[in-house]
Formats: structure tokens, C-alpha cells, sequence
């Protein structure tokens, strides 16, 4: 039997294998990208700590960093971003205090004191953990995250976020940042927010998206012969 393609679904089987191809070689290439930037990340965060202006004048590389800060806070312009948590029991409601820390050297940066109970949003009811003076603190520099399209808007007249979104926070207070990133705090003052570290959460699905396009590559490569196939027999009654 001799094998007579169809012209038009011939080229459309081309056109579609080649996208499908595409598509599952790019997520490989996405892969081993997500792969340097985790490697990246790893050697970033066992890196020794630095202080924070150090640190920023190496640009993109300062994220993830172990990095000290020494100035003041300025508690007036505290914002909040709300972050229940359970802790393998019932789930509470919580917020992290996100506060303007003004830099000895200059400038001004974000710093995530911790976490706080609802009970204790209202920065009066922990009055002795609102330090006044200078002090340094230590801590991991975090890149803001990206708003999607579900991330519900703030609410700017409690200063409440729903994402530690360091451009949005320091508009909505009035104050200009010499970096974006975020100094996560892992020193405590008495009586102030629990420090509280966030997972590095990076997906890396690549591998499982790039088989899954090739499998329909091979999918579709099987029912254009199998279809072809039968309209042979069925043409010439074998």
C-alpha cells in the first residue's frame, strides 16, 4: 500500500509538531536557567554577612544575601502585610510589620521586623518594642514579589498589604527607597514582631512541562499516520 499524505493536513501536522517541539526545547532551556538561579540563590544565601551597602553595589546579586544594617526606624511609617499562619494547629491571623529603617550611611530601606498576632497589629499595644534609637540590624535581603492579577488590592488607609511589595509600600508612605529589596530581619528587639524567615518558594516544573509537549508531539505524530493508515485501506479495500 503506497503511503499518499494529504497535502493541507500534512502541513498542518508539520506546522503543529514544530511548535510542540519548540515549545517542550524551550521549557528544557527554561530548566537549566531555573537550575543556575537556584545554584545561585544557594551559594547567595550561605554567603558570609555584609553590610547592606556593600551588598548593593553589586546590583542583582545582593538578593538572597546575609546583610547587616545599621540606622534608626522611623515606627510613624509602619505597613503591615497580612500572613496568617498555623503552625501545624489552628490557623491564626497575623500580619509582618514592614518598617522604614533610615541608614546611618544614607538613604533608606524596608526592613521585615517579623511577625505579629491581630492582637497586636496596633503598634501601641507593644509600645517597648518600638526602638528609638540607633541600632544594627542583621538580616537576609529579599527581591519584592510580582502582583498577580488575584492579589487583592491594600488597604491604604490601615496601611494593610496582601504582598510584601516593597514599591507599593514605600509610595503608599511616602518615602524613597535606595534599593527595592527587602532586609528580612533575623535579629529581634524585646518585646517587638518575631522575626519569621519566608521559604524560598521557586517552582521548577520545566522537566514536566517539556515531556508533556513532547508527548503530544508524539501523540499527534501517531494519529496523523494512523489516520492515514486507515484511509489507505479504506481507499483501496484492504
Amino acid at each position: 500500500m503506497t503511503f499518499r499524505p494529504l497535502p493541507v493536513l500534512t502541513i498542518a501536522t508539520v506546522i503543529a509538531l514544530a511548535i510542540l517541539i519548540g515549545l517542550g526545547t524551550w521549557q528544557l532551556q527554561r530548566r537549566a536557567e531555573k537550575h543556575e538561579q537556584l545554584d545561585q540563590i544557594a551559594a547567595r544565601s550561605t554567603a558570609a554577612p555584609a553590610p547592606v551597602e556593600v551588598l548593593f553595589a553589586t546590583g542583582d546579586y545582593a538578593a538572597y544575601r546575609h546583610a547587616t544594617a545599621d540606622g534608626t526606624f522611623d515606627h510613624t511609617k509602619e505597613s503591615y502585610v497580612f500572613a496568617p499562619r498555623s503552625d501545624d494547629g489552628p490557623t491564626r491571623v497575623g500580619f509582618k510589620v514592614i518598617t522604614p529603617f533610615n541608614l546611618v550611611s544614607g538613604g533608606t530601606i524596608l526592613v521585615d521586623r517579623g511577625w505579629v498576632p491581630e492582637d497586636k497589629k496596633d503598634p501601641a499595644t507593644r509600645k517597648e518594642g518600638q526602638f528609638e534609637g540607633e541600632v544594627e540590624v542583621t538580616g537576609t535581603l529579599r527581591p519584592p514579589p510580582t502582583p498577580s492579577a488575584f492579589t487583592p488590592p491594600p488597604d491604604l488607609a490601615t496601611r494593610t498589604f496582601y504582598l510584601r511589595d516593597s514599591k507599593a509600600i514605600a509610595t503608599a508612605v511616602g518615602v524613597t527607597l535606595s534599593r527595592p529589596l527587602i532586609l528580612e530581619a533575623t535579629s529581634a528587639i524585646d518585646g517587638g514582631p518575631e522575626p519569621r524567615a519566608t521559604d524560598i518558594n521557586i517552582p521548577d516544573n520545566h522537566l514536566n512541562y517539556a515531556l508533556t509537549w513532547f508527548s503530544l508531539a508524539v501523540v499527534l505524530l501517531v494519529i496523523y499516520l494512523r489516520f492515514h493508515q486507515v484511509r489507505g485501506r479504506l481507499r483501496f479495500g484492504k
